[in-house]
């Protein structure tokens, strides 16, 4: 149990900052590592080694002070929630059913968005929590954290006399990621550029489509902050891959010398819609899970020359 946690607690922006910073937090941590490492064949001039770990990791808030939930905004509207008995800085944000394919889906569903207008075809379907006819902040429910279930990485190597040929891979499941990429270049509410995936938006009665039609300004609120923008981030990387020959040594003062190549960043497999689901957009705790339109990881190529004397 940690004790004296930090958080940002929000309050007037008249003060010179959305947030202040204050020991009230406590948070129960439980996890567990399992690594493993093991050479299946061994011979003479032959071997294979295969190893790899698996993590978990929960936390859960104990107490935030004098109050049970804190919700903290970013500046695009985006919201974080921690709350006593959960896992603190969730998403938080407005659950969707999909777009009203018709008038008589929209008329059916009665709902009014937070100034009183009524929703159309092509527009979202929110979920009205509450029950109430109005899509307003009391019907935003959590949508997730990028706190992964669980993550880890493996790796095998194969060596056969003075070449040795090893793999690297890492994965994390379970987290969600805020896609605020996404969110701005489907928003269709402005002259700005928008993605290809826009194309496909709502124009037609009875057309089903998950993008909703095109408004100046986004009056029905359409764009707002959702599970349309929050994405499944887990992903199988394949870290490194990396040939080695070990030059055979005569001369007493060389210990040893080798020569190696690698491809590091090799490829990703994800479901994830943004350019790489491993990102950081701040070391905050606040923007983990949030990709903003950082530079991806590349794919880079390495030579080298290892000599020991």
């Amino acid at each position: 149990l940690s004790k004296d946690v930090i958080f940002a607690v929000p309050h007037t922006s008249a003060l010179g900052s959305l947030n202040y910073y204050a020991n009230c937090g406590e948070i129960k941590n439980r996890g567990v590592e399992l690594a493993v490492q093991a050479s299946l064949v061994r011979t003479r001039d032959f071997e294979w080694i295969i190893g790899g770990n698996i993590a978990r990791n929960e936390s859960e808030v104990e107490s935030l002070g004098n109050t049970s939930q804190l919700i903290n905004s970013y500046s695009d509207g985006a919201q974080l929630v921690s709350r006593v008995g959960e896992s603190p800085y969730q998403f938080y944000g407005y659950q969707t059913l999909g777009v009203f394919s018709t008038q008589a889906e929209a008329d059916a569903a009665n709902l009014v968005n937070q100034k009183g207008q009524a929703y159309q075809a092509g527009d979202i379907h929110f979920v009205d929590q509450n029950g109430d006819g109005r899509i307003d902040s009391k019907d935003r429910v959590s949508l997730g954290s990028a706190a992964p279930k669980y993550f880890g990485g493996f790796f095998t190597r194969i060596s056969y006399k003075s070449f040795a040929l090893s793999a690297e891979f890492s994965y994390s499941k379970g987290n969600q990621a805020y896609n605020g990429v996404r969110r701005s270049l489907e928003s269709l509410s402005t002259f700005g550029n928008q993605s290809a995936a826009v194309v496909n938006r709502w124009s037609l009665e009875g057309q089903q489509t998950n993008i909703p039609r095109a408004q100046w300004n986004d009056p029905m609120g359409n764009n707002d902050f959702s599970d349309r923008w929050i994405e499944d981030a887990s992903y199988l990387k394949f870290k490194r891959l990396m040939l080695t020959y070990h030059v055979p040594m005569r001369q007493n003062f060389i210990q040893s010398l080798s020569v190696w190549a690698a491809v590091n960043n090799v490829c990703t497999l994800t479901k994830y819609l943004g350019t790489d689901p491993e990102f950081s957009y701040n070391q905050s705790v606040l923007y983990q899970g949030v990709d903003a339109g950082l530079t991806p990881q590349s794919r880079s190529f390495q030579i080298g020359v290892k000599l020991n004397l």
